[in-house]
């Protein structure tokens, strides 16, 4: 079996999407499966085609990066030429689903990962979302055999949307868990008030700064705001920590190691995630199997969460109603989570799962 995986982008770039095809391809690698990688962000630093971990990656040039990674001609006369029995795309909010519907062949079997959210990050964005969907999500759709959602709230969204959507799939996301559930907490002092992710605007890294501000202002405590990521809105961020004159209160960490990030859930005294566009947050189910306390918004993916009782969420994005959030959650007894939960598995019943879907997919 031939499986390739289509996705923006791909290790050594992280995120949420890249973590999943990372994992997919590395574990079914090992069980002597041929996975080959297509990604649309080659740069100076990357070669085209190299050996990662057992998995062939190829690379291209985007024609135009990030929000669309439209690839470069190239890319559709190599995938034309592949013997895949299996193409697996990933994130809808791009074009590489589009590019490989229309690509699509023979008997080849389209499984499309959506990683849905509903909005675009911003305004502009989200009008752009609206074309795209009446332009090309019916090629899409039509092309696809399976659609695999990675949580309830993706799947829910993904039939209210796109009711003529079929054979939609829930397989929830897969986690680390044995490696998660040995990390002992220790929270320090002062307290540290955690943020793992991108540092793009629609992860409202900006308002999680303001509440910090407010916190220090109006509380008696120590605190620490202990930034874990990279991305393009890293400067303007840094710039309102001085213009806010907490810069001093204010840690930014980058390309941590796995360890050394299990480290800062082990000292954290609580987690912030403010972001509206997630159909599944790896970073707060992590936080919570460590039993980390987090804040998140009481609405979207993560609504759940809150009802449930094992997070803290607030309604509103002010300062004043965040940093309510961050002092009470860490003297709050939650319920927790535990790795039997429904809401994501280990990567090894994750991969099993593929691994049957796409058995099925190719018995017809």
């Amino acid at each position: 079996m031939r499986i390739i995986h289509v996705t923006p982008r791909y290790f050594p770039s992280m995120g949420g999407v890249e973590v999943v095809v990372q994992k997919i391809s590395e574990t079914l690698s090992k069980k002597g499966i041929q996975m080959v990688v297509y990604s649309v962000d080659r740069n100076s630093n990357l070669t085209q085609t190299q050996n990662i971990n057992g998995v062939l990656v190829k690379r291209f040039i985007p024609l135009a990066g990030d929000p669309l990674y439209l690839p470069q001609p190239k890319f559709v006369a190599s995938l034309r030429k592949e013997k895949a029995d299996i193409i697996h795309v990933h994130n809808i909010h791009t074009l590489p689903p589009f590019i490989v519907a229309l690509c699509k062949r023979g008997n080849q079997k389209l499984l499309l990962q959506p990683h849905y959210h509903r909005y675009g990050q911003s305004p502009f964005r989200h009008s752009m979302l609206g074309f795209y969907q009446k332009a090309a999500f019916g090629t899409i759709f039509s092309q696809t055999n399976a659609i695999i959602a990675n949580s309830t709230y993706e799947k829910r969204i993904l039939a209210e949307d796109f009711p003529k959507a079929k054979n939609v799939l829930l397989v929830p996301e897969g986690i680390d868990v044995d490696e998660v559930r040995f990390v002992k907490r220790t929270p320090e002092e002062p307290k540290r008030i955690l943020y793992v992710g991108a540092l793009v605007r629609y992860k409202n890294v900006d308002k999680l700064i303001e509440a910090f501000a407010y916190l220090l202002a109006k509380e008696s405590g120590n605190f620490k705001l202990i930034i874990v990521g990279d991305g393009p809105e890293r400067d303007s961020l840094v710039n309102l920590t001085h213009s806010l004159g907490i810069s001093d209160f204010v840690e930014w960490k980058n390309m941590l190691r796995r360890q050394e990030l299990l480290h800062e859930y082990s000292r954290a005294s609580v987690l912030a995630m403010l972001s509206p566009l997630e159909s599944f947050s790896r970073v707060v189910y992590e936080a919570l199997l460590v039993g980390l306390p987090a804040v998140v918004l009481d609405f979207g993916a993560l609504k759940h969460l809150v009802a449930a009782g094992f997070a803290e969420g607030v309604k509103s994005l002010t300062a004043k109603d965040v940093a309510g959030a961050l002092l009470k959650a860490p003297e709050k007894t939650y319920t927790r989570i535990s790795s039997t939960a429904d809401a994501f598995l280990d990567w090894k019943s994750y991969s099993e799962r593929l691994l049957n879907i796409y058995r099925k997919l190719c018995e017809g």
